[in-house]
């Protein structure tokens, strides 16, 4: 059961938020797609997590680290746009914003040098990895926001 609480949990986050900006007019079509990007991030990663990874660990299947790291990944998308939702302007200085998301990510990750534990390199380079794809994706967000602007 515990395992679709965040099926819930997720889309009823995503709920409220376009919700919220619906109420106060920041609804706007890149709101929207930055809405739907975490959406949908947020269901791969949990299901990654709560089925595809116990299933690769259980039956011992060799799949290139990408149940080891999908948290890290698309983890990282996850909360990229959800932050970008919530406080983006929709402007190239938000780019600032996915650069802090990915630093507190990556030292979020190396705080286990403190705890006496190993550093997961797959998981820093994922998240640097899926951090560029992000930052990429939401380029190409902008530009099609401005683009629909100037028509």
């Amino acid at each position: 059961m515990n395992d679709f609480i965040p099926f819930v949990v997720g889309p009823l986050a995503a709920l409220a938020v376009y919700i919220y900006l619906m109420k106060n007019n920041k609804l706007s079509r890149l709101k929207k797609s930055s809405l739907l990007i975490f959406l949908i991030a947020f269901i791969i990663t949990e299901a990654g997590r709560s089925f595809y990874r116990p299933y690769i660990y259980s039956n011992n299947l060799n799949d290139y680290f990408l149940a080891d790291t999908i948290g890290n990944s698309f983890g990282t998308v996850t909360a990229i746009f959800f932050i970008l939702t919530v406080v983006g302007k929709g402007r190239t200085k938000d780019i600032l914003i996915i650069i802090l998301v990915i630093t507190g990510l990556l030292l979020y990750e190396s705080i286990n040098i403190f705890l006496n534990s190993s550093i997961d390199t797959r998981d820093i380079i994922s998240t640097i990895i899926f951090g560029i794809i992000s930052i990429l994706i939401y380029k190409a967000l902008l530009i099609r926001e401005e683009k629909n602007i100037e028509v």
